[in-house]
């Protein structure tokens, strides 16, 4: 089954881009508010192709009635299922998309490689019949073997033997694109739910498709998806070297927790400190495992309000910044919450506590 897309987000990244970056940087941005006057008539196009599309597992209907004419609504200039030389033979991507008409004329009949399509084209596009679980091959079909195979791997294949940098696939409802240097891992994808965004209303939702997947994403540009792919690397990357720093003094912080608590009775001995520090390690990897499943919906954050609001350190960790903000600091002496931490889990409080 396809994986849902997280409940209130408008995306599914899947490490392709920063989260933060789509979510709170992205949006804030002049020139992306300024795309909604240009996304709002493709939205109701395209919202009009949905509403009226029957659903079929009928390949060719899906492309003839919804990726064709979504394509050109966005822009693109294309060929259908050209010949591209591989090492397997000839095979043929539904879609290579190209820079202009002139380009599609220059390589039209031809047997393509990546030398031919080097400056010309910018992407290979597949689609595959409604709802086609993109994720997994296809056991017992009647298709031939590459067809069946897991459609991830079709469009990377397709990526690394044209020589494209960025690659489509879509099943009419969910639309993926994925990037050359991490589409062989077949997981790392930035994906809509193109029926869930026009559907909602919400123009500045659709623009998580509109400003990805249009013409205009794949020119170099300030909101074209080359900048914004390094935009958001870098942002990870600054994140994360800011991150190292703060896990070194959370764990410094954790272990003067455990030192300091009265009630845990501990002297600054040698192999006292050792044991400290290999404890306050296994409980900051802990607490680090749980805040990245969260973050990536592994744990019910967005679809359960029970687990959200009263078992996850999402709460906790708010709850905390909370009561910093307004300057009631948690003592050294103080166990005032693991009261109300022990009655969530239903097992007791921790023995030693930081």
């Amino acid at each position: 089954m396809q994986n849902a897309q997280p409940v209130g987000r408008p995306h599914r990244n899947q490490g392709l881009f920063s989260d933060h970056y789509l979510n709170v940087t992205l949006p804030a941005r002049p020139d992306w508010k300024a795309l909604v006057d240009d996304a709002r008539p493709a939205m109701e196009e395209i919202a009009g192709l949905l509403d009226s599309y029957t659903p079929s597992e009928n390949e060719a209907q899906v492309e003839e009635d919804l990726v064709r004419p979504i394509l050109r609504l966005l822009g693109h200039t294309f060929e259908v299922q050209p010949a591209l030389a591989t090492p397997e033979g000839t095979k043929r991507p539904d879609y290579v998309l190209y820079d202009d008409a002139g380009s599609v004329a220059a390589n039209k009949g031809k047997t393509l490689t990546d030398e031919l399509l080097k400056n010309r084209a910018f992407a290979v596009a597949d689609a595959k019949y409604w709802e086609r679980p993109l994720d997994i091959s296809l056991q017992g079909s009647k298709r031939n073997a590459f067809s069946n195979k897991n459609p991830g791997y079709q469009i990377s294949f397709y990526i690394q033997h044209s020589g494209t940098e960025w690659g489509i696939l879509t099943n009419g409802k969910f639309w993926r694109l994925y990037h050359r240097d991490t589409a062989h891992k077949l997981d790392r994808f930035y994906e809509v739910d193109l029926t869930d965004l026009t559907s909602s209303s919400s123009v500045e939702d659709f623009l998580y498709f509109y400003a990805f997947f249009r013409r205009a994403a794949f020119d170099v540009g300030d909101l074209g998806v080359g900048a914004l792919l390094g935009e958001s690397t870098d942002y990870a990357r600054s994140v994360g070297d800011s991150l190292k720093v703060q896990v070194y003094e959370a764990l410094r912080h954790v272990a003067q927790g455990f030192l300091d608590h009265p009630r845990n009775g501990l002297s600054a001995e040698p192999e006292t400190l050792r044991e400290i520090y290999d404890n306050s390690l296994i409980l900051l990897y802990r607490l680090l495992f749980v805040l990245y499943a969260e973050s990536r919906d592994l744990l019910p954050i967005h679809e359960s309000a029970g687990y959200r609001d009263s078992y996850s350190l999402y709460a906790i960790k708010h709850d905390v910044e909370r009561n910093l903000t307004q300057g009631r600091s948690l003592l050294p002496t103080s166990a005032t919450l693991w009261p109300r931490l022990g009655s969530c889990s239903g097992s007791s409080p921790m023995a030693a506590r930081p």
